[in-house]
């Protein structure tokens, strides 16, 4: 074994390139990095326009009569009113699911991310601040508050309809197959 040894290492060192030109270039650039330190050449200025400002109109951007107050919000939901757990998802993602009525009152079932919620009249439900105004058997009506554009709040008539039992096992055949 020692005899393939020796014979393998001596022929690798014969291989091994020689490093004179590397040598030889390291000292060049030693020998120019200790004379190019001395003589670095002086920044540049930069020279600018100076700022002229804009023309203005003769109006003062401080005056208090260019401010506005904002206008009265009229119908504006509730900001300290605790929000119940259905208003944080949107009403399309909802599905109602079953009623039940026992001594007058009356309570609708909503599906939200595989639970089932226990809701009644004055509940609220959806993004846009959706009170329940009626359950039915086939559909629960609400109002829902928008925002309009000049910043009052708009009453609007939603309604979120009974999920039939074909629906909710037809629906993740079809989202598959859609994916």
């Amino acid at each position: 074994m020692k005899k393939f040894y020796a014979p393998v290492c001596l022929m690798l060192a014969a291989c091994t390139p020689a490093h004179e030109d590397l040598d030889q270039w390291m000292s060049q650039t030693r020998a120019a990095a200790k004379t190019g330190a001395a003589s670095q050449a002086a920044p540049l200025s930069v020279w600018s326009e100076p700022y002229v400002a804009p023309k203005s109109d003769g109006s003062n951007a401080f005056d208090a009569g260019r401010l506005k107050t904002t206008p009265a919000r009229r119908n504006a939901p509730g900001a300290d009113r605790i929000k119940e757990r259905l208003e944080g998802y949107d009403l399309e993602s909802l599905r109602y699911v079953g009623l039940l009525e026992s001594n007058g009152k009356v309570s609708g079932y909503i599906e939200a991310d595989n639970y089932v919620h226990t809701v009644g009249i004055g509940s609220y439900i959806g993004r846009n601040h959706g009170r329940i105004q009626r359950i039915t058997p086939d559909k629960i009506l609400l109002t829902e508050l928008i925002e309009g554009e000049d910043g009052n709040w708009i009453y609007r008539s939603a309604e979120l309809p009974m999920s039939s039992s074909a629906d909710s096992k037809s629906a993740p055949d079809n989202q598959a197959a859609s994916e």
